[in-house]
């Protein structure tokens, strides 16, 4: 099972709102560690430990791997940053222009 390989994008909403709301998981590591997996956690929005992350899993071929990356949903959009409202909907036309300028794409 040493090929088996996990990235978990650990942003703790689920569906319409946070996880702490619906649905509680405590120390995820833990879990997947008592499994006899081997676990390694990140800042998803850290190019650099993503790279190392990626590394982790290439290199760890004793047992299955699992990367748990902690991200915000939205990060860097204003009005979706950390919002259950916006896990899986679309912005409108309006929503999505303010979203590209925020994230200098028409720079």
């Amino acid at each position: 099972l040493g090929n088996l390989k996990v990235i978990l994008d650990r942003n703790r909403i689920q569906n319409d709102d946070f996880c702490l709301e619906q649905m509680r998981m405590f120390d995820i590591p833990a879990k997947w560690e008592a499994f006899g997996w081997n676990v390694k956690e990140i800042d998803g929005h850290e190019m650099t430990e993503i790279i190392d992350g990626i590394k982790f899993l290439d290199e760890s071929n004793d047992a299955p791997s699992i990367l748990i990356a902690h991200t915000v949903k939205g990060k860097g959009v204003s009005y979706m940053e950390d919002n259950p409202s916006f896990h899986g909907a679309a912005p409108n036309d309006e929503q999505f222009e303010i979203a590209m300028n925020e994230l200098g794409a028409f720079e």
